[in-house]
């Protein structure tokens, strides 16, 4: 899942997942009281649901997807020293980018919410949502690219035509 998909599906699925309450397939915290008198318990069962959200949304895959964006680059960047690449590729370890992650989703994320995305992605206008972000973030990002460079033209072509 690419950063610019993140940005557009998350705010979409709070705003419409609440309306889908009927479909929670699990209660939302059923001891709120509990978690407050154990707060180590409560951060790892929402640990585990921020973890599952990035699993079922496919954003757990997002190092995987920026490395290969990074490997791409690099093999087009001249003048890079010999052997970086392979280097690159050895010591990188996609899965740091999902422990960075999941501390944000903590942090910005309330569990009651967790539940209503999962529930939401459990469904299977979820997991279609969640399949068709692939082909719709791919096909967006070459619209966006043709839109800048006719856009670049025709201010290069402006420019010309004000001198």
């Amino acid at each position: 899942m690419s950063p610019r998909f993140a940005r557009i599906l998350f705010p979409l699925v709070l705003v419409v997942a609440p309306s889908l309450s009927h479909l929670l397939s699990q209660p939302q915290d059923p001891t709120p009281a509990a978690a407050a008198q154990d707060p180590k318990a409560g951060a790892a069962a929402k640990e585990a649901k921020v973890r599952e959200l990035l699993e079922t949304t496919g954003a757990a895959q997002m190092g995987k997807q920026a490395m290969e964006q990074m490997t791409q680059a690099f093999e087009n960047m001249p003048g890079l020293p010999e052997g970086f690449l392979p280097k690159f590729l050895e010591m990188a370890k996609p899965e740091q980018l999902v422990e960075m992650i999941v501390p944000i989703y903590m942090k910005h994320v309330d569990t009651a919410d967790l539940d209503t995305l999962l529930a939401f992605f459990r469904t299977p206008t979820g997991k279609r949502w969640v399949q068709a972000q692939g082909p719709i973030s791919k096909e967006s990002m070459e619209v966006g690219q043709k839109w800048g460079q006719e856009l670049a033209m025709k201010v290069m072509e402006q420019l010309n035509e004000d001198k």
